[in-house]
């Protein structure tokens, strides 16, 4: 895998539109003033060209969300699935790393990444149209986008310097102004390939609700070997209060200082189901189900309303 600027010039059309419509996003959301960082626009840039060149292995395991939808426990979830409960890495982007930076900004060679023993396990927030495609695994997780708003909000403020306060958050993230875009249009383009064999969808609000019932599906989906001795200690360190112990294996800071060689923060917040209610008006909650009903009510996601009766579009595989 190639990731030299060299080639930059050299970008077939259809990867330039792709960077173009990027770039304009991330020059809306800079003018909204979120102090997203400059390297945002490099990012944009440098992407595309180590997109062009990865080519997934068909064991591969893509880990998808929209940001703060339980991402880091996903990734913790499916390297102890794959190394039966191992503990031994300073930061969990070692051993699932973060798709979009390593081919970007070069936190790890090209031969780093080929090193990686099967299966590899990536983290993604991309969008279903921009994620490589192969015969991989892709497990997507979605949660209520209420909840996702005001984690991304507490987000903002402590990581991005974001001084503004949620209603002002609110009305960015309803008009897709933030990192990854829209929630919206993000959630119903993967509900759009529920169907598909390679793809499992899962909702956040299960994996707290029912745990075990979940890995046990990702251990089928994936085919991880599992013995029935090792399960009980894997589902351990599965938990919210195990990774909140060891915090420092998950922190975004800490993971700059993994990359960078850099004050830790609370990365990993509450991890609870309905915070949003503390946060939005009547007003808001009401346009939010209105716009969410737009985008995703025809895929009848509930986002663990029911954890006894998952919906249609998280029963596969």
């Amino acid at each position: 895998m190639n990731m030299s600027h060299s080639k930059y010039e050299n970008l077939k059309s259809p990867a330039k539109k792709i960077t173009s419509r990027l770039l304009k996003g991330c020059s809306e959301i800079l003018k909204d003033g979120l102090g997203i960082l400059t390297e945002t626009v490099q990012f944009m840039e440098l992407f595309r060209v180590g997109h062009l060149d990865f080519v997934p292995r068909a064991d591969d395991i893509f880990l998808v969300t929209y940001p703060r939808s339980g991402t880091t426990w996903m990734q913790m979830i499916l390297y102890q699935l794959a190394s039966r409960g191992n503990m031994d890495f300073t930061h969990i982007c070692q051993v699932a790393p973060w798709f979009e930076r390593v081919i970007s900004f070069n936190v790890m060679k090209a031969e780093d990444i080929e090193a990686i023993p099967s299966p590899r396990i990536f983290k993604s927030h991309l969008s279903y149209r921009w994620i490589p495609k192969g015969q991989c695994k892709y497990i997507y997780v979605m949660r209520n986008g209420k909840d996702v708003a005001v984690s991304f909000f507490h987000f903002y403020k402590s990581h991005l310097g974001f001084k503004g306060d949620f209603s002002e958050f609110f009305e960015l993230f309803m008009r897709g102004k933030v990192q990854f875009g829209s929630w919206f249009e993000h959630v119903a383009g993967w509900l759009e390939h529920r169907d598909n064999p390679n793809i499992l969808l899962l909702e956040y609000e299960n994996l707290i609700r029912d745990l075990e019932g979940c890995l046990r599906r990702i251990i089928q989906f994936c085919g991880f070997d599992v013995s029935s001795e090792q399960f009980p200690e894997i589902m351990e360190k599965c938990s919210f209060a195990f990774m909140k112990k060891h915090e420092s294996k998950f922190d975004h800071i800490t993971a700059t200082i993994w990359e960078k060689g850099y004050k830790q923060n609370d990365f990993l917040r509450k991890g609870e189901i309905g915070g949003a209610k503390t946060y939005m008006t009547e007003e808001q909650e009401k346009v939010f189900e209105q716009k969410t009903e737009r985008y995703i009510g025809k895929f009848g996601a509930n986002f663990g309303a029911n954890s006894d009766s998952p919906h249609p579009s998280t029963r596969n595989p």
